[in-house]
C-alpha cells in the first residue's frame, strides 16, 4: 500500500511539474494566486507573451524494448505582459501503434490561474497549440474584466531549439532548449 500511494504522489507532482521545469531550489507558484491590478484599462490593448525555460524532449523505444508509448513534450513559461500573469503550459504528443496522434488542430491547456482587478477576481484560461515538425507554438490566454470585457490576446512564434541527441541499443532520445523569446500577441 505504502508503494502504491508513493507512485500517485509521484504521478501527481509529475503531473505539476511537466508543466514548469522544477529543480532544486526552485518553488513552484500557487496555482490558485491571483495577479492583483487597480483597473482594467490598457489590458485590452496589444501586448507580448514573454516565453522562458522551453524545454522539449522526444522517447522513442526501438520496437524491441519498447514497453511504454513513443511520445514528445513541450514545456515552458509563459508571461503576458499585459497583465502580469505567469502560467506554466505542457504539451505532449505520443505515438500509439506506429503512428503519432493527430494534434494539428488540438489546443493543450495550461495551468488555471486568476486576475484579480480592483478587488475582484477573474479566472484566466491559456491554451497552447504545437505544430511539432516545424518549432511553431501559439499561445492564447482569454478572460473576462470588469463584468463584460472580454479579453483575448493570442500570439505566435517559431523555435530556434539547440538539440542533443543520445542513442543506444535501446532508446532515441532528443532533448532541446529554445533561447526565451518574446512573442508579440494581437487582441482577437
Amino acid at each position: 500500500m505504502m508503494l502504491l500511494r508513493h507512485f500517485f504522489v509521484f504521478l501527481s507532482a509529475s503531473s505539476v511539474l511537466s508543466v514548469a521545469q522544477a529543480g532544486l531550489g526552485w518553488e513552484l507558484p500557487s496555482l490558485n494566486k491571483a495577479r492583483q491590478l487597480s483597473s482594467c484599462a490598457g489590458l485590452s490593448q496589444p501586448t507580448t507573451f514573454s516565453l522562458k525555460d522551453i524545454t522539449y524532449l522526444k522517447i522513442e523505444e526501438y520496437p524491441t524494448m519498447a514497453t511504454v508509448p513513443n511520445s514528445t513534450q513541450l514545456a515552458l513559461e509563459v508571461v503576458n505582459n499585459a497583465n502580469g500573469v505567469s502560467t506554466g503550459c505542457s504539451a505532449q504528443n505520443v505515438e500509439i501503434g506506429g503512428r503519432w496522434g493527430d494534434d494539428s488542430k488540438y489546443w493543450y491547456k495550461c495551468v488555471d490561474r486568476s486576475l484579480e482587478v480592483d478587488g475582484n477576481e477573474y479566472p484566466l484560461s491559456t491554451s497552447l497549440h504545437v505544430i511539432w515538425d516545424e518549432w511553431k507554438l501559439s499561445v492564447n490566454q482569454s478572460w473576462e474584466c470588469d463584468g463584460g470585457t472580454h479579453v483575448k490576446h493570442i500570439a505566435t512564434a517559431t523555435l530556434t531549439p539547440s538539440c542533443q541527441e543520445t542513442k543506444s541499443a535501446f532508446q532515441y532520445i532528443n532533448n532541446c532548449e529554445a533561447p526565451d523569446l518574446e512573442a508579440p500577441a494581437t487582441i482577437q
